[in-house]
């Protein structure tokens, strides 16, 4: 018997099965065609078996590779399943175990603690050298001669009266409890509305002459009652925007001293000298910032125009500005903006008028009427927030009725209220 290797031809009847138009797919067409055409000795169904023999093989091993990369890949993708699964479960354990273990260990100090509780002794804080301090009182943004008549905020002079005797006595309140020696009053301006826009016009309570004689006699009582609780009291103020006499916006001291907070606060200045009311010392009236160093540190009040208590950025800004100028400030307050605002070094006190027109319509900002007050002793400031909006109940200053024309109705009776749903602490 005759053996034939035709080895060479193999792997082009591989070829040709897998790629020519004509015979691929059918490998007795390859055999036929590569037996004619080579006019091989062997017979035509010898070399058609050894064609189909070693297609076939190739095929099957071809096929097998794939099997195994499928396999090695379905194993290596259980492997890392199966190595993150192992992964997550030994943290998860590490973590309960920590957990537990620091569980069992706290209960075992808390037996320890217990032990020792029943005799512990707190001792109060007790310091013979601390100073008594300053206790710092915020008049601000008073808009005396404003007018608001809204369902959930009334505002003139009876509604700033009685707002201005709850707020000094709450002052007062504070001081007593931290034991000051001194009271600082800082007036930041606006004590008046203005009266330059057609909306302000309509919402002033009686002219602006008048009104500034009304916001002397009110503030005169508030200063007295400050003096009457037998602590020393000095007087600060600077000018706002809204008070100024003059429809040109300015900036100067020149400028904007011709402006109403100036001439309340001289003529309340004037009024006292003339007396000779004792217990009250006068700083400047007629700036547009100012510095004052109370207990230790160093003030900057202003109305704040330039909004430096809007931010912890602009309150920097504020504080590198007077230090190129060789001061240091530490702590600074300030108005303009009917919204209370406190930070590390800095306070913006409320406005006493509460929520208007304006900042509900125009701003689509609620409003409340706040003021604050601090106390400053071994150099740390405290900063209160006191909430000036219900005064039901409270007896204000006296008013000259001859120069107050209008009276807002009280809030209380506008409104019947309807509880749904009502928590009492």
């Amino acid at each position: 018997m005759i053996k034939f290797d035709y080895t060479d031809l193999m792997e082009e009847a591989l070829e040709l099965y897998k790629n020519d138009p004509e015979l691929m797919g059918s490998k007795t067409a390859v055999a036929k065609w590569l037996h004619h055409r080579d006019s091989l000795e062997c017979s035509l169904n010898a070399f058609r078996v050894r064609v189909n023999y070693h297609i076939n093989r190739k095929i099957a091993d071809k096929e097998i590779v794939i099997e195994n990369v499928k396999l090695a890949k379905g194993k290596q993708k259980n492997q890392d399943i199966n190595r993150i699964e192992r992964k997550s479960f030994r943290e998860y354990a590490r973590e309960e175990n920590a957990v537990a273990a620091l569980g069992a260990a706290l209960l075992e100090q808390h037996k320890k603690y217990a032990e020792h509780l029943k005799n512990l002794y707190i001792t109060p804080l007790i310091k013979s050298n601390l100073r008594r301090g300053v206790g710092v009182v915020q008049l601000t943004d008073l808009h005396g001669n404003e007018l608001v008549d809204l369902p959930h905020n009334k505002y003139d002079f009876i509604v700033l009266s009685k707002r201005l005797k709850l707020y000094i006595n709450e002052c007062l309140f504070y001081f007593k409890a931290k034991k000051v020696e001194k009271i600082c009053l800082l007036v930041t301006g606006d004590l008046l509305n203005s009266d330059r826009r057609l909306d302000e016009l309509l919402n002033q309570a009686t002219n602006r002459a008048k009104a500034s004689l009304l916001m002397e006699h009110l503030l005169t009582q508030a200063i007295l009652e400050l003096r009457d609780s037998g602590l020393p009291v000095t007087i600060v103020s600077v000018l706002g925007n809204e008070s100024r006499m003059g429809k040109e916006m300015t900036f100067s001291k020149a400028g904007l001293s011709d402006n109403y907070d100036f001439v309340i606060m001289a003529n309340i200045k004037k009024a006292f000298e003339l007396a000779k009311i004792k217990g009250i010392t006068w700083g400047t009236i007629d700036q547009v910032e100012e510095t004052i160093t109370i207990d230790g540190l160093k003030w900057l009040i202003a109305h704040d125009l330039s909004r430096f208590t809007d931010t912890q950025q602009k309150n920097q800004q504020a504080v590198g500005r007077y230090s190129l100028q060789g001061e240091q400030i530490d702590f600074m307050v300030a108005g303009h903006i009917h919204a209370t605002n406190i930070q590390g070094n800095s306070a913006r006190s409320s406005s006493m008028t509460g929520s208007n027109s304006f900042n509900e319509i125009a701003l689509n900002l609620a409003g409340k009427a706040q003021h604050n007050c601090y106390t400053c002793q071994d150099g740390k400031i405290t900063t209160t927030v006191i909430d000036l909006q219900n005064t039901d109940g409270i007896d204000g200053y006296h008013i000259i009725k001859e120069l107050e024309e209008y009276n807002a109705k009280s809030v209380g009776k506008l409104h019947q209220k309807k509880t749904v749903f009502e928590i009492v602490v």
